[in-house]
């Protein structure tokens, strides 16, 4: 599974969990996210940045983001 190039993503519901379980904190500040690629020595894992941080997080699985609904995003 892949997107298109710059696609607008949300982290899936059931990963944001997670993370909160865990105490990792590193995607508060975002609910959207721009989506860079594939890594090509890390298939299934991406880049994608933070729309309202401007973060680059890398190495992130690919299952763990949606594309984002159109009326969410405004």
């Amino acid at each position: 599974m892949s997107f298109p190039y710059l696609t607008m993503l949300v982290m899936e519901d059931w990963y944001r969990e997670e993370l909160k379980k865990v105490n990792q904190h590193q995607f508060d500040k975002d609910n959207w996210f721009i989506y860079l690629g594939e890594i090509p020595n890390m298939p299934g894992h991406c880049v994608v940045v933070g729309y309202e941080s401007g973060k680059i997080f890398s190495g992130y699985h690919i299952e763990n983001f949606k594309v984002s609904p159109d009326h969410e995003f405004y």
